[in-house]
């Protein structure tokens, strides 16, 4: 039984209104987290003008060093049947690939937001290209314009998820028809001016006399996954007593179970609301804003450390006193005292407590235990031993490649939404081709039909973690020639490792009277420990050239 529009209005009202409730009551925290990452961070706070104010960049160095070791090269799947069904798996790889390597600014962006803030989400929508695989466009979208079943432990067992947007008012009349829409500004979520509105009534218009170029419908997109229906809502039409669109959904997964068509992308969770999320930057803001406030102290207290001196009133006249403050740290104040000895004495300026720079210390120590990354990943000379830093960039790999772990699920419930949204895109006889092997292959709706396994290339590959497998191969190449593994599968898994280019693997032909034999020349010599190392030490060369 499905529900009736007066009943589906007044789901998307409740939920959008404690949507707006629990969002109002973060956006101090969202903001505060917001400023310290974009050095930004006494804004708004009510301190003395008078004062030197200085900002560190910790809150920058902190989210993009996760960046930077979550990103290496283009995101990637590797695609297998699941169980028998049709379709094509090598085809959907490499439309799913080729469709990834354009999104990689975008997935960029939506893992910022999750560092930054409690999640992210990502959301695949239809768009106009004359190349088929790009009719399907993803953006980053903030935690606060996606609505969640917070009751929900999984993603998948929520009862509604949705999106809340601002469309263009031209691109409305385009969806949903020329409609008496009543538009209005868009609001965005720092403004703390905007006055609250209540979602179970119309909104006032607020456009003023901007063009409609200006002006905007607000939308609610919700996807009730109980009854399997899309709603699509705004409190700018029929004050908000009508449904612009109430169908279906449309995206379908093999089973025909709905798939709504967004994705989301948690780096930490509540341990009880799972689908709260938690901000990674959350951990070390307090350190941070204690680093803020030491550092403006020490900073006026430096401007404050200048040469001054007393002078026995009368001894000086005015003229001759003019002459000696005009240096530049130099200030003469007069004084009434008998007991002065001699004519000028330089007032004795106290040093700064060593509390402060002990208590910076603890700072930075609390600091680096609030991130997972080691200080050499940072290029920050220690003087710990070269097992020490390789123990802790293997600690560092691990704590990153958890994250990398969310990162790949994500791109692989990405790649599974894609190909079933592309299946509503390409049409019979259209020609769509992909190359395979160097050889160029039509798609077709069949070879995207099925149930597929899809698994990011490189699970949990860091940065981090690509150098220490570097490191460990080129050390186990004299050990695997010595236990008879082939040499040209070890040739070809160094010149996959190290991103080297595909002439290595062509064999070269050996010059009179080289002392050097090649690999193919060592693979057809006598087996032994001398043939061994001398592919190893070919190898190395190789890999290090």
């Amino acid at each position: 039984m499905a529900r009736t529009q007066a009943d589906s209005i007044n789901l998307i009202r409740s939920v959008l209104s404690d949507h707006d409730t629990y969002w109002d009551q973060l956006r101090p925290d969202m903001n505060r987290y917001r400023r310290v990452y974009l050095t930004r961070f006494w804004e708004g706070l009510h301190t003395d003008d008078t004062q030197l104010r200085v900002e560190t960049s910790d809150a920058y160095a902190y989210i993009e060093s996760f960046i930077a070791s979550l990103f290496t090269r283009a995101p990637a799947v590797e695609v297998s049947p699941d169980g028998d069904t049709p379709g094509d798996p090598v085809l959907v790889r490499e439309v799913v690939n080729r469709w990834l390597y354009h999104q990689r600014q975008a997935l960029e962006n939506g893992s910022r937001l999750a560092l930054l803030y409690p999640m992210a989400f990502f959301k695949l929508a239809p768009a106009e290209s004359i190349d088929v695989f790009e009719r399907v466009r993803v953006r980053a979208l903030e935690p606060w314009n996606v609505i969640v079943d917070r009751d929900a432990d999984l993603w998948d067992e929520q009862r509604y998820v949705g999106h809340r947007y601002y469309l263009p008012i031209h691109e409305a009349r385009q969806q949903f028809g020329n409609k008496k829409y009543r538009p209005v500004q868009k609001r965005p979520y720092f403004d703390v001016d905007v006055a609250k509105q209540d979602h179970r009534t119309s909104y006032p218009p607020g456009g003023g006399d901007l063009p409609d170029e200006y002006l905007y419908l607000e939308v609610v997109e919700l996807y009730d996954l109980q009854y399997d229906r899309l709603y699509i809502w705004s409190p700018n039409w029929a004050n908000g007593e009508k449904l612009l669109l109430d169908e279906r959904i449309p995206v379908r997964d093999y089973d025909d179970e709905p798939i709504p068509a967004i994705c989301p992308l948690y780096y930490s969770r509540q341990p009880d609301r799972p689908m709260d999320g938690y901000s990674s930057l959350a951990r070390v803001y307090d350190q941070l804003l204690e680093k803020n406030v030491i550092r403006t102290f020490q900073a006026n207290a430096i401007r404050r450390d200048s040469r001054q001196f007393l002078y026995r009133e009368g001894a000086v006249d005015e003229e001759s006193l003019a002459k000696i403050t005009a240096g530049v740290d130099g200030a003469m104040i007069p004084v009434d005292a008998e007991s002065l000895d001699g004519v000028i004495r330089e007032v004795p300026v106290g040093t700064m407590s060593s509390n402060f720079d002990r208590y910076l210390s603890y700072v930075e120590s609390d600091l680096q235990r609030g991130s997972v990354l080691s200080p050499n990943n940072f290029g920050e000379a220690t003087r710990a031993t070269a097992t020490e830093i390789t123990a802790l960039a293997q600690y560092s790999a691990s704590q990153i490649g958890r994250l990398a772990r969310d990162r790949d699920e994500m791109i692989e419930r990405l790649g599974k939404i894609y190909v079933r949204m592309l299946l509503l895109q390409v049409e019979e006889g259209e020609r769509a081709v992909v190359t395979v092997d160097d050889m160029p292959r039509i798609v077709s709706p069949i070879h995207l039909e099925g149930r597929f396994r899809m698994a990011a290339l490189d699970q949990a590959s860091t940065p981090i973690s690509d150098s220490l497998k570097r490191q460990q191969l080129l050390q186990l190449i004299p050990v695997l020639t010595g236990l008879g593994v082939d040499p040209r599968r070890i040739r070809d898994e160094v010149v996959r490792m190290f991103n080297l280019p595909p002439t290595f693997l062509e064999e070269p032909q050996a010059e009179p009277g080289a002392g050097l034999r090649t690999p193919a020349e060592v693979e057809q010599a006598p087996e032994g420990p001398g043939g061994a190392q001398e592919l190893a030490a070919a190898l190395l060369e190789r890999g290090g050239s």
